[in-house]
């Protein structure tokens, strides 16, 4: 069988499907039915076979709808597999589609409901077309009847799913209808599409005519496009947002009343005119109800992180300063066993986190939100051990306490005083003499000086004086 560049297959001959199980739907052009034996290892969960009535016309659009899935990264197929029922394998017999292989739907996006007149329970698919009834008559069928709050989460990943397809996998969807799509209220994502068989790449030309479904022709009935699909994206978050009488075929903008804000009527305006170009995009939509929501709108990220300290006693602390955006949650952990969460909220996040490493570790700080997972490390930290005090090899006296300030007991007077020793002074005059000053000898008054000095009578006329050896002078 013919291979993607992933190396995954994307085509399976009808005899390698193993035994067919029960039936689980039919319509005008295929049939349903459980594959309980097979098993694909890059698919997880149950299979089942949508089989054509008649053979596919366009094997090859067939096998790059497998092969756009099959050529994911492991992340984002499995974001793809969350949100859709895609296309995983071609079911193919002499060069022809006779069907396809696509995950099972999961069992949180059905209803038990009570048929009328004969009281039987019948599981049926959770349509997005009972968003749109009024909540009381959702009741009485036993449909769920979601809060303002939570079909704004609906509105929130519908517009994602849309994001997904045409700006990750550059393809359209089309055939957006109150059929086509599921939803749930117990975990996210929300909504899950139906019939993924039919999109097509962005600027792809289908082979027979695409129609749209009653109730959901853009203006001119234009061909099913990107433009389509936004329209067909702002239908949905106007009647998913004003359930009640005449919702499911209502066009009207002015109908959203103050569900939404200025900015969120301006978008429907858009959505729902003729001018195809200013029709807001599917990932601008989810920026808005996430904001609505207060939830992050990208994926969060770590900013700096520092350390007070890289050495530590065993036992002590260590103190992390950290930055993140996005995040609505904050993991730091120093080791098996050292893990701290913070809980925060916010386009920015400043906090000081103290941390006790158990050995000597990196430090990891996680930021988290719905959207993913970033991390930064800091470190090493060293962890040593206290010293061991040990006793001293001869033992220590046991002394008494200190008395500071007792009382004398009875019976013990207190001591005499200190007798007096009368010290005679010194025979020897210990003083320092006086100390002698020496004089200079006077200089004889010559007169007035005359320039130029004659220095031989200066020297010949100066008075003399003799040394006498004895006395020193």
């Amino acid at each position: 069988m013919e291979k993607s560049s992933s190396g995954i297959t994307m085509s399976i001959a009808p005899g390698d499907l193993g035994r067919l199980g029960r039936q689980l739907g039919k319509g005008g052009q295929a049939v349903v039915t459980e594959l309980p034996e097979l098993k694909l290892p890059d698919v997880a969960g149950e299979l089942v076979y949508k089989k054509y009535r008649e053979p596919h016309g366009e094997l090859g659009s067939l096998r790059k709808i497998v092969a756009t899935r099959n050529d994911l990264d492991l992340p984002l197929r499995k974001r793809l597999d969350a949100v859709t029922v895609w296309p995983v394998r071609v079911v193919e017999e002499n060069g022809q589609a006779l069907g396809i292989v696509m995950p099972k739907i999961p069992s949180a996006y059905f209803d038990e409901i009570t048929l009328r007149g004969t009281g039987k329970k019948k599981h049926v698919l959770r349509e997005v077309q009972n968003l749109f009834i009024p909540p009381d008559r959702a009741a009485e069928l036993g449909r769920p009847t979601p809060d303002e709050e939570q079909r704004m989460r609906i509105c929130r990943d519908f517009a994602g799913v849309l994001a997904l397809m045409h700006d990750t996998l550059e393809v359209v969807f089309g055939d957006i209808n109150a059929m086509n799509e599921l939803f749930r209220l117990d975990d996210t994502p929300m909504v899950m599409f139906l019939d993924c068989d039919g999109v097509r790449a962005k600027g792809a030309k289908a082979a027979v005519k695409q129609l749209n479904a009653p109730d959901w022709v853009p203006p001119e009935d234009e061909l099913l496009s990107r433009a389509s699909d936004l329209y067909k994206l702002g239908l949905f978050v106007l009647r998913c947002l004003t359930p009640g009488a005449g919702t499911s075929v209502n066009t009207d903008p002015g109908a959203i009343g103050g569900v939404l804000d200025s900015q969120g009527v301006a978008m429907l305006r858009r959505a729902l005119g003729a001018d195809l170009g200013s029709r807001p995009l599917a990932r601008e939509w989810e920026v808005y109800l996430r904001r609505m929501l207060g939830e992050p709108i990208a994926p969060p990220r770590v900013g700096d992180v520092s350390l007070d300290r890289t050495i530590v006693l065993k036992g002590q602390s260590v103190l992390v300063e950290w930055e993140a955006f996005e995040a609505t949650e904050i993991r730091i952990s120093a080791g098996p066993g050292s893990t701290e969460v913070v809980k925060t909220q916010g386009a920015r996040s400043r906090g000081s986190t103290a941390i006790a490493p158990r050995e000597a570790a990196v430090v990891e700080v996680s930021a988290i939100n719905a959207l993913g997972t970033d991390h930064r490390s800091a470190g090493p930290v060293d962890v040593i051990e206290p010293p061991v005090l040990t006793p001293l090899p001869v033992p220590i006296p046991d002394l008494p306490p200190l008395q500071v300030d007792v009382p004398a007991p009875a019976g013990i007077g207190v001591l005499p005083p200190l007798p007096v020793i009368g010290i005679p002074p010194p025979r020897v005059d210990v003083r320092l003499p006086d100390p002698k000053v020496f004089e200079w000898p006077s200089i004889p008054d010559t007169g007035v000086a005359q320039f130029p000095i004659d220095l031989g009578s200066f020297f010949a006329d100066a008075p003399r004086y003799e040394f006498d050896e004895e006395s020193g002078r």
